[in-house]
């Protein structure tokens, strides 16, 4: 499936440095060493949002599509990863190329999803380890 660049020129010029200046912010809310948790999901769900708007701007759908979580042993590396996908995108974005920009910012969103889970995971096997006496 080829992906259909053209529709790129549906963004003016405002509301492509708009949407830089977002990818921008999210780096910031990621930025340093180890966020904590409410940030990443405050990135999370603009992020979402940046998505959901981009696709509707463009005109980019790609149903039926399934996405694979990364691995969260290394919630670091994920967070790492995450970051080097916003640059991704700022760069695609950058360069007129809407639809890599959002498939960038899809899989920068996984990175985020995975590491949520599995904080929520961590959480829950704590509290019930606690609770089972085995802490």
């Amino acid at each position: 499936m080829s992906r259909p660049e053209s529709r790129a020129t549906k963004l003016g010029e405002s509301d492509r440095e708009r949407y830089l200046e977002e990818v921008g912010s999210i780096m910031q809310t990621l930025a340093g060493g180890a966020p904590d948790e409410t940030a990443v999901w405050e990135a999370y769900a603009r992020l979402e949002k940046l998505i959901a708007v981009l696709r509707f701007r463009i005109d980019y759908e790609t149903p039926g599509v399934f996405a694979r979580l990364p691995d969260a042993t290394d919630k670091t590396r994920l967070l790492s990863e995450a970051r080097r996908l916003l640059s991704k995108s700022r760069d695609e974005l950058g360069a007129g190329r809407s639809v890599g920009c959002v498939e960038a910012l899809r899989e920068a969103r996984n990175d985020l999803r995975s590491f949520l889970r599995e904080t929520k995971l961590s959480s829950r096997r704590k509290r019930s380890s606690v609770r089972t006496g085995q802490a």
